[in-house]
């Protein structure tokens, strides 16, 4: 106690230092160069260097480092305590924040109190030791290398994006090609699908002037794995994409690389900043990639040092690390269509964009009016928000089978929001006589799954409610109107689709086949690929889910949906049972023998 009351006396009870200048050199050079050090480390850890990611994580890194410790520094100022001693101390508290991971292996019980105890011992030891030892000189330098190592890794991408358009061939007199997924949108809650409630009325319209798939199946379940199909014509399995470590290689041709060849400018949009982003590969192929890391959340979450620290508070004092992280905090579908057509209007080439709402997403919470349009609940924005704290995530809560009437209003609602804004974007493309000449897809990555078979959320099984998908393809005078094909496909198909589009005399460059071969066949298509959804084993959820034990496989039929999964053979008749309640393999044994070694076929050519 009496050397407490000392440290307190001796570091907090005398005047400030004299040299101002020493309060802040100091710390802002070990701020910048823990944060280069943490941008360097993090980059090493990936699969792949990408310059351009390697370039956002030292800057971002570099730049968090010196927000945080500015932070310390403001907050012992305002207290009237020695600044020195608070941002010495500061320092050493996230240094010794790490020591969880270690202590947790010896002493998982107690290991966060030992490692606040090794925290404030640390910072206390850090402070006297620097308190006596002022480095003004190393500080300067200490400062001006990182920032400019961030600097120059911020500047990176602008530069790559310019290098890149120089170097494209002359522009082919081909269609523009955008491309619209909306994360998280069943099929069934759409107007042209058939659902009651007028969600998306504008998206009808869209039907009516192209084709419409009426069961367009996703390769997975969730998004990391789907979107790396749909850019590259490939299963899950073959992209190697299947879990939330894995990244996409620079080695696979996607859409992007091809259509940048041909003359193309790229650019994707992505409000799902900790998937569909540039972390895990998919900066390649885009020249430009907006993925909205910038929002206060992104860049925290992309930070080791800031995600372990808010990790642990939220672990404190809620419980769940993950609670700061499980934050609605996506761009909106307004902020994505304002970006992505300021990127299309500055440029004079045939272009290629991707774009990703999220708004669908849980915890759906779209703004006014359409948050109740569909419900007059005035807890419906709380109950949007325990949906995806309850039932979404782990354990499943009582409450939410109670809940899920709002759940869904609000879910239709955010649906509406999206169907007004895809319009607001078409409507401006044809405003600036872009969208004649305009490929449109529109999709979505998965499905999602309201308590049907105990099941909320997504990524958990492959029940046609998390596979099943909308997909739209329409260009006037390319692509015929009013058309509906029954025939089940795959998103796999959506770049050879496209490809075919644009360049119909030249061999296709990615895997897949044309789904132009349906709208302009007379006859239909008896022989068509009956298309195949992977799910890895995923360890996020409570252990009831399906696939937290095994991976699982699926194929659509014209008539039959087969899943293996928990190690039982699933089959559905999916037209008269939806909902697939009823497993139908006791009955039609061999209809779901066939189905089994077709996926084991499928399987062993791996």
């Amino acid at each position: 106690m009496t050397s407490l009351l000392s440290f307190w006396r001796r570091e907090f009870g005398r005047p400030e230092p004299a040299r101002a200048r020493d309060l802040v050199i100091f710390p802002v050079g070990i701020s910048a160069t823990a944060g280069l050090i943490l941008g360097l480390w993090s980059a090493a850890h990936r699969d792949f260097l990408d310059p351009a990611l390697i370039g956002y994580s030292i800057g971002v890194n570099v730049c968090i480092q010196i927000i945080i410790l500015l932070a310390a520094l403001l907050l012992a100022f305002i207290t009237r305590r020695r600044i020195w001693s608070g941002v010495l101390f500061a320092i050493g508290l996230f240094c010794f924040l790490w020591i969880p991971d270690l202590v947790k292996v010896a002493l998982p019980e107690v290991a966060h109190w030992v490692a606040w105890c090794f925290a404030v011992v640390g910072a206390y030891r850090i402070a006297l030791s620097v308190n006596r030892h002022r480095h003004s000189r190393l500080a300067a330098w200490m400062i001006a290398v990182p920032a400019l190592a961030a600097l120059c890794a911020l500047s990176f991408e602008p530069l790559r994006e310019f290098s890149q358009l120089r170097a494209l061939p002359p522009p082919p007199n081909s269609p523009n090609v955008l491309i619209i997924i909306v994360d998280t949108l069943r099929a069934d809650h759409l107007s042209p699908y058939g659902y009651t409630r007028d969600t998306s009325p504008n998206l009808d319209h869209l039907a009516q002037q192209g084709v419409l798939f009426e069961n367009a199946i996703a390769p997975a379940s969730w998004t990391l794995p789907s979107h790396a199909s749909m850019l590259t014509g490939l299963y899950p399995h073959q992209t190697r994409v299947r879990t939330d470590k894995d990244i996409l290689s620079g080695s696979i041709p996607t859409l992007g690389d091809t259509l940048r060849k041909r003359g193309y400018r790229t650019a994707a949009f992505s409000a799902n900043y900790f998937l569909f982003c540039r972390d895990h590969g998919f900066i390649h192929g885009f020249s430009h990639f907006e993925g909205y890391e910038q929002s206060i959340a992104g860049i925290l979450a992309e930070v080791p040092l800031s995600q372990f620290i808010l990790a642990k508070l939220s672990q404190y004092t809620s419980g769940d690390p993950d609670a700061f992280f499980g934050v609605k905090n996506a761009a909106s579908a307004e902020k994505i269509d304002k970006d992505a057509l300021g990127w299309i209007e500055k440029g004079h080439r045939p272009f290629f964009a991707v774009i990703n709402y999220f708004d669908l997403h849980a915890p759906a919470l779209p703004p006014e009016p359409y948050l109740h349009m569909y419900t007059t609940s005035a807890k419906a924005r709380e109950q949007s928000l325990h949906f995806q704290e309850e039932c979404t995530w782990s354990n499943v809560d009582p409450s939410c089978n109670s809940e899920l009437p709002q759940v869904l209003s609000v879910y239709d609602g955010s649906m509406r929001y999206v169907d007004d804004n895809v319009q607001k974007l078409l409507t401006r493309l044809k405003q600036d006589h872009l969208l004649d000449n305009t490929i449109l897809v529109f999709t979505s990555d998965h499905g999602q799954e309201f308590g049907e078979h105990g099941i909320y959320g997504h990524g958990k099984s492959l029940y046609r409610r998390e596979i099943q998908v909308p997909l739209i393809v329409s260009m006037p005078g390319l692509i015929p109107a009013s058309v509906r094909i029954p025939t089940p496909v795959s998103l796999l198909d959506i770049p050879a689709t496209i490809l075919d589009l644009v360049a119909p005399d030249e061999k296709n460059a990615l895997p897949g086949q044309s789904l132009a071969s349906l709208w302009k066949s007379s006859q239909p298509v008896s022989s068509w690929p009956e298309p195949i959804s992977e799910l890895a084993r995923l360890h996020w959820f409570d252990k009831t889910a399906p696939n937290y034990n095994r991976s699982a496989r699926s194929i659509v039929t014209p008539e039959w949906h087969y899943i293996r999964q928990q190690g039982q053979d699933l089959l559905f008749d999916w037209k008269a049972d939806p909902d697939e309640v009823h497993n139908l393999c006791t009955a039609q044994p061999t209809v779901c023998a066939a189905l089994k070694a077709q996926i084991q076929a499928n399987d062993a050519r791996r």
